[in-house]
């Protein structure tokens, strides 16, 4: 899997220690909390589902693959870090058709990641924030769909180590 980078970095004229080492820069990692599997609970310890997060593609990507406790449904992102525009993104989908693309930073030990949807062909802002809280990882989940100017929490999720 290597050679391709490799070939790869040398036609755009990297030596291939640059093609390894592209992803190995410190903002890579500013989301690394979140790899793992998990069990996911709401605030009471209900089961909601359960998430398995690794890296890929050579560190420069974290995949997401999320199955909810209440019905089948299965969900993916991939989320990276884009070095020229020094944000985050990540690209969620999942098997109803739903797709959101977010953009965001890490900033105080939290990673706020926001994006709009178009349910029933009027904006709704998302905003996501993943933070660290001891063992657990807790994900808060707001919609707004006043442009910003209420919130209301579509799912306050907390991560438990498998």
């Amino acid at each position: 899997m290597r050679a391709p980078i490799v070939v790869a970095a040398f036609l755009f004229g990297l030596g291939p220690a640059h093609a390894l080492a592209a992803c190995e820069a410190p903002p890579y990692h500013q989301f690394d909390f979140w790899i793992g599997s998990w069990r996911v609970t709401d605030a009471h310890g209900k089961l909601r589902g359960h998430d398995f997060v690794s890296r890929r593609l050579q560190g420069c990507a974290i995949y997401e693959e999320y199955h909810d406790a209440n019905d089948p449904s299965v969900g993916i992102g991939m989320t990276t870090y884009d070095a020229g525009r020094r944000r985050w993104h990540q690209d969620f989908m999942d098997d109803t058709g739903f797709f959101l693309m977010l953009d965001g930073s890490f900033h105080n030990g939290a990673m706020t990641l926001e994006g709009t949807d178009y349910p029933n062909g009027k904006p709704q802002l998302n905003r996501g924030t993943w933070t660290r809280r001891g063992d657990v990882v807790e994900e808060l989940w707001q919609v707004s769909v006043d442009g910003g100017k209420t919130w209301r929490t579509k799912f306050d999720g907390f991560f438990h180590r498998l």
